[in-house]
C-alpha cells in the first residue's frame, strides 16, 4: 500500500523527537543538572495534581520538546544554536500541530516539512539527520520523476559527466564559448542566451533559498547573502567542482589566455549549463532545485556571512539610500579594450548626475564593483563614509 503524504511526515517527526530528545537532555543538564527535570515539567502542565512521568511524555511528545526548546531558548539553547534553529523549531511545532489535526498533505508542503525536520537534525548533528535526508530524497523523487529516471539526482557534475540530457545538443551549446565558435563558425550558437536565462534561473533559486532557510532576516541581509552566494567567483567554484572547467569550448586565443581558470567564462558557463538543464527538463524549476540546492548547501555558512557584509555595490547603495535618496546608484559599463575573449571594461557608478566612483574590470560584474569599492574609498578619505 502506498505510503501517504501524513504518514510520511509523521514518520519524520517521530524522528526528529527520537534524535532531538538526547540533544535537549543533554543541554538542559549543563545548566541546571538534575533539576532540569522539574523546569521542564514546569513548562508541561498546568495542572499540579497530575504529573505523567515528565521524560516518557518528553520522549514520545515533539511538540511539548519543541516548545520546552522556546521557552528555555535564552537560558539554553541560544548558546549553541542560532535564530535560523529557532525559526525551524517554530515552524516544526505548528507543523506537528497541523499534522495532528489535518490528514491530506500536497507532497510540497511534505517536502518542505521533511527538509525542515532535516535541517534542524543536522543543526544538532543528529544521526538521525541522515534518515531524514534520505526521506527527503523519496519525497523530491515523487516531485521530480523523470529527473530520479535518468541520472543520480543533486549531482550536477554527475549529469554532466554521463552526458544526461535528452537533447544533448543543448550542453554542448553551454558549453560553447563565443570565441569558439569565431574560430569555428560551422558549430552552430554560442552559449551567451543560455547564460541570459541562466542567470535568471540562479537568482530566483537561490533567493527562494535563502527566504526559506532565513525567515528572521530582511530584505537587505537576505539580498546581499543572494549577491554572495552566486556570485562570479563562487558560481565559478561551482563550475569546477562539478567538473566545467575543462569541458568548455573555447578558441584557442582563450585557451592560451588561460580561459579554462577565468573565473567570469566559468561563471558565465555554469549559468548555461543550468539554463540549458531547465529547457531540457521541459521547464521544470524543480529538477534545476535538485541539482543547485547541494550546491548551495555546500557553501559554509561563515562564507555566506563574511562575503554578504563585504559585497561593496550593496554597501554603497545602502550608504546611498541612507544619506541622499531611495533610488539605488546607476552604473555605465562600457567595454575598453581587449579581446572578444578575455575584455576588459571599465564602470562608473552615478547618483542621480553626480558620479561617485571608476572602477575596471574582466567583467561588467567585476568592473561595477571596482566603481562601488572605489565610491566607497572617496567616502571615507572624506569622512562621509560611516554616516
Amino acid at each position: 500500500m502506498a505510503v501517504s503524504n501524513h504518514e510520511r511526515i509523521g514518520k519524520g517527526l517521530a524522528l526528529l523527537n527520537q534524535g532531538l530528545y538526547p540533544y535537549v537532555k543533554r543541554e538542559m543538564q549543563k545548566v541546571y543538572g538534575e533539576g532540569w527535570l522539574t523546569i521542564a515539567t514546569s513548562y508541561m502542565f498546568d495542572d499540579e495534581t497530575f504529573k505523567p512521568e515528565a521524560e516518557d511524555i518528553l520522549g514520545n511528545n515533539i511538540p511539548v520538546l519543541l516548545t520546552l526548546i522556546i521557552k528555555q531558548w535564552d537560558q539554553v539553547f541560544s548558546k549553541n544554536l542560532g535564530y535560523t534553529e529557532r525559526a525551524l523549531v517554530a515552524e516544526l511545532i505548528e507543523t506537528s500541530k497541523t499534522w495532528a489535526h489535518q490528514s491530506h498533505f500536497l507532497t510540497e508542503d511534505t517536502y518542505r516539512a521533511i527538509d525542515t525536520i532535516a535541517r534542524l537534525l543536522k543543526a544538532i548533528s543528529a544521526p538521525e539527520a541522515n534518515v531524514a535526508q534520505q526521506q527527503k530524497q523519496e519525497v523530491l523523487a515523487i516531485l521530480s520523476p523523470n529527473l530520479t529516471e535518468k541520472v543520480p539526482r543533486d549531482k550536477l557534475a554527475e549529469i554532466i559527466k554521463q552526458q544526461g540530457f535528452q537533447d544533448s545538443s543543448l550542453l554542448r551549446r553551454a558549453l560553447t564559448h563565443r570565441s569558439y565558435v569565431h574560430e569555428n563558425p560551422q558549430q552552430g550558437e554560442h552559449n551567451e542566451r543560455l547564460e541570459f536565462l541562466g542567470d535568471a534561473l540562479l537568482t530566483f533559486l537561490s533567493g527562494e533559498y535563502l527566504y526559506r532557510r532565513h525567515p528572521e532576516k530582511g530584505e537587505d541581509q537576505l539580498t546581499r547573502r543572494r549577491s554572495a552566494l552566486v556570485d562570479e567567483k563562487q558560481l565559478a567554484k561551482f563550475a569546477i567542482e562539478v567538473g566545467l572547467n575543462f569541458r568548455m569550448r573555447l578558441g584557442k586565443g582563450a585557451t592560451l589566455e588561460g580561459g579554462f581558470q577565468n573565473p567570469n567564462l566559468l561563471s558565465s558557463t555554469f549559468e548555461a549549463v543550468i539554463a540549458a538543464y531547465y529547457l531540457d527538463n521541459n521547464y521544470d524549476i524543480e529538477a534545476v532545485r535538485a541539482v543547485v540546492e547541494p550546491l548551495f548547501d555546500s557553501v559554509p555558512e561563515s562564507i555566506v556571512e563574511f562575503r554578504s557584509n563585504v559585497d561593496s555595490k550593496n554597501r554603497f547603495q545602502e550608504w546611498v539610500q541612507r544619506n541622499i535618496t531611495q533610488t539605488p546608484p546607476k552604473y555605465l559599463t562600457v567595454q575598453v579594450g581587449g579581446s572578444s575573449h578575455a575584455p576588459e571594461f571599465i564602470a562608473k557608478v552615478f547618483v542621480g548626475d553626480k558620479q561617485y566612483g571608476e572602477g575596471k574590470g574582466r567583467s561588467k560584474r567585476e568592473a561595477e564593483k571596482a566603481a562601488a569599492e572605489d565610491a566607497l574609498a572617496r567616502l571615507e578619505k572624506s569622512g562621509l563614509g560611516s554616516q
